[in-house]
């Protein structure tokens, strides 16, 4: 896997997250099902430690760096997955 040219492993990048926010909505539409009120907090708790995460992972980066911008973008396209798994 580390034989990959750029556009190879960005492919791969954008194939894992699809199948990810696919399989990350789905759990959330039966959780939701099932029993809302505990499926709601659940989902609201993901997006939190997500949250704090992505927050945790920007400490000490320059807003100017490219791993900012980074960061960002990955949190934008998360951060939409999860408002969408909300409101199924």
């Amino acid at each position: 896997m580390t034989d990959m040219t750029p556009i190879a492993a960005e492919a791969a990048a954008r194939l894992a997250f699809s199948l990810m926010r696919s399989a990350y909505l789905d759990l959330a539409q039966t959780l939701l099902r099932m029993e809302e009120g505990p499926a709601r907090a659940l989902l609201q708790g993901v997006e939190h430690r997500i949250a704090y995460r992505l927050g945790y992972l920007g400490e000490g980066i320059p807003e100017d760096a490219p791993q900012k911008t980074a960061i960002a973008t990955a949190a934008g396209r998360v951060r939409a997955v999860l408002r969408e798994a909300q409101a199924t």
